[in-house]
């Protein structure tokens, strides 16, 4: 949603049945947002350069209740708490598609 001075604006709309956590956050420079669900695969989207989320991976953690960035050096990790499991931990590899 966007304010326009006196309402919001739908900018876009992101499927969230059964989430819990809509969590925005920056890891090794890049803008994305997490949306832990409690009764499906968690997704994770980036931020496009037109300011659209793009889903870019799905993350198999059950219940998740918070994720955090952690930086460790040169490498960036994304630890994922979990209600009913444990926690875990994923490391940040930028994969470049392009020639």
């Amino acid at each position: 949603m966007r304010w326009e001075g006196s309402m919001f604006r739908e900018i876009q709309q992101v499927p969230a049945r059964g989430s819990m956590i809509f969590q925005p956050l920056t890891l090794g420079g890049h803008r994305y947002v997490l949306l832990g669900n409690d009764f499906a695969l968690s997704r994770v989207f980036r931020l496009g350069p037109e300011g659209h989320l793009e889903p870019t991976q799905e993350l198999l953690v059950p219940t998740p209740r918070a994720f955090v960035p952690v930086t460790v050096g040169h490498r960036h990790f994304l630890v994922a708490s979990s209600f009913k499991g444990a926690t875990q931990i994923y490391r940040h590899i930028t994969v470049e598609l392009g020639a």
